[in-house]
């Protein structure tokens, strides 16, 4: 009976070490790059109360029997880790990053006096007492070491390029603790990019003349050819006497247009009184017609200038003749109808029907007729008035275009001169600041002041001069490779060493098989909080039932005890 007693106290003791993992995770919901642990149980040991035997066929025989075998309770089976990536956060700091694949940052104390060590050693990280770490949270401290913010400094390549930092060239080889480089270094490169900057905005400069010469003399020959073919257009303009024949239908003053509308007015104003109407159309039907005449006139010249049609003089005037002889003839059908039409209306019982009749078909038929030739001469107007591209007119507009274009760009071209004149200016004087400032610093064995930060996808890490004239590869940041990462040991903060179940441990550069680096960004804790609640909830039923096992157990030994009374 005292078996389920122990059995009890297992339970309670293997639940609240379940719950001692769950507490754990909860409480490290919001810890960068916390890995949360999962907790399983196995039964304990079992006696046999009676053991199994074999079965006999034979005659007399018996069939087999089970062994008997009571449990002894429960206890840790194992607890494991989730180290799959966690979520990243964005960061507004440039020394925050994540690692975007299955790597660990190598962080730990200095190891001699931080010349490095070399990779050779497959053990390395044991070895030299490093930890593996999942989180970028990165600063630089007083003496110029990249570190966490524990004080643990961070490891990696050194940039091997001492002739010029602005490039990158790492030893793979060797591991050491990443440093920002010397004030005299970071000047060379200060030195060497005012120069070249100098040469540049000196190269854009001759590019930017050279550029605009050459758009000068297309502006030239643009110009040249417009003017010819300009010299042109008005030799054939005053020829053909445009401007007069403009003029006779446009003068504000005595043009056919004017004429006509105000011919057109006087008819609206006096059309009421029957004696002056028939007068005051006519008067308009003739402006309308000297109007049309004019403009007609003015198309033909225009002709000259704007198409290569074949359309002859005689196409032209032919078809003006059939619409002012069809023009005038519905005019005087019209009359003849208004006067038959007054005739029937002034008494319909003694009228002539006919007349009227024979007058309205007469009328029809004239408007058919000039509705015909007003489209036959509309279609050749149309056909003159259209400016053909290879017409004096077309080929004006074309080259007034192409020497505005090329004014245009050379407009542009003087611009990006006057621009690259200003920049190769500046960088001429900055050029001279730059090197006064480095010729004139006080101690070049100081530690270079450097500005924002950043690190590449492949682990680079970079920084930028106070005075922003250098741009230096200060390292590049190692990952770490664990062949069984469910084997490494956690220490204090965020920390694991390999255990000896871990593997072999690799070094790498970032971007590769381990994962890339991303800047701006922080691993979140992987841990999943319905799923923890779910198994604080589980956990707790279970360390109950189990507190009940001791309580009935206790119940019965009670009973037992008060049998003799």
């Amino acid at each position: 009976m005292v078996k389920s007693m122990f059995a009890g106290v297992a339970g309670l003791r293997t639940h609240q070490a379940k719950m001692d993992v769950i507490g754990n995770n909860i409480a490290n919901v919001n810890t960068w790059g916390f890995k949360a642990g999962t907790m399983s149980f196995k039964d304990t040991m079992y006696q046999n109360t009676s053991a199994g035997s074999k079965g006999s066929t034979s005659a007399g025989g018996y069939g087999g029997t089970n062994a008997n075998q009571v449990g002894y309770g429960v206890t840790t089976g194992s607890i494991t880790y989730d180290f799959s990536m966690g979520s990243p956060s964005p960061s507004s700091r440039g020394l925050d990053c994540y690692i975007d694949g299955t790597g660990f940052y190598i962080v730990g104390p200095m190891v001699g006096n931080g010349e490095g060590f070399s990779l050779e050693d497959k053990d390395v990280i044991s070895s030299k007492g490093l930890s593996l770490s999942r989180v970028g949270k990165f600063d630089v401290d007083n003496q110029g070491y990249l570190v966490d913010d524990s004080g643990n400094y961070i490891y990696g390549f050194e940039n091997t390029n001492t002739s010029d930092l602005s490039q990158g060239t790492f030893n793979t080889t060797t591991l050491k603790p990443l440093r920002i480089p010397m004030t005299s270094e970071i000047a060379a490169i200060g030195d060497k990019n005012a120069v070249n900057k100098v040469e540049a905005a000196r190269k854009e400069l001759e590019g930017a003349r050279a550029n605009l010469n050459k758009l000068n003399l297309e502006l030239g020959k643009a110009r040249e050819e417009y003017i010819a073919v300009n010299d042109e257009y008005e030799t054939k303009y005053n020829n053909q006497g445009i401007k007069a024949k403009t003029d006779a239908v446009y003068d504000p003053q005595n043009g056919s247009k004017v004429l006509m509308e105000k011919a057109y007015k006087d008819w609206l104003d006096g059309k009421s009184d029957p004696a002056k109407a028939g007068d005051l159309l006519t008067a308009y039907n003739d402006a309308k017609i000297k109007y049309e005449e004019t403009v007609n006139d003015l198309i033909v010249a225009q002709a000259v200038l704007r198409n290569n049609s074949t359309t002859s003089a005689s196409d032209i005037a032919a078809a003006w003749g059939k619409y002012k002889t069809a023009f005038t003839n519905q005019v005087d059908a019209s009359k003849v109808y208004d006067d038959a039409l007054k005739a029937y209306n002034a008494d319909p019982s003694t009228a002539n029907k006919t007349a009227l009749d024979v007058a309205q078909a007469d009328l029809d038929d004239k408007k058919k007729k000039f509705a015909e030739e007003k489209k036959a001469l509309d279609d050749l107007q149309a056909a003159l008035s259209k400016i053909e591209p290879e017409s004096v007119e077309g080929r004006r507009d074309a080259k007034k275009q192409a020497a505005d274009k090329a004014k245009a760009f050379a407009d542009a071209a003087q611009t990006a001169v006057t621009e690259a004149e200003k920049r190769l200016e500046t960088a001429q004087n900055s050029s001279t600041s730059t090197q006064v400032e480095n010729a004139g610093s006080s101690n070049e064995n100081e530690l270079a002041r450097l500005s924002n930060y950043s690190i590449k996808e492949d682990g680079t890490l970079a920084g930028t001069s106070v005075d922003g004239s250098a741009t230096v590869i200060i390292g590049k940041v190692a990952l770490a490779g664990v062949q069984n990462v469910s084997g490494l040991e956690k220490t204090t903060g965020y920390y694991y060493v390999p255990g000896a179940n871990a593997g072999s441990v690799s070094i790498y550069e970032a971007g590769g098989v381990q994962g890339r680096i991303m800047g701006n960004y922080l691993e979140m804790a992987k841990v999943d909080l319905a799923t923890e609640m779910t198994d604080m909830i589980t956990t707790q039923r279970g360390f109950q039932a189990n507190s009940k096992i001791i309580t009935v157990t206790d119940q019965m030994l009670e009973e037992l005890v008060n049998i003799k009374r």
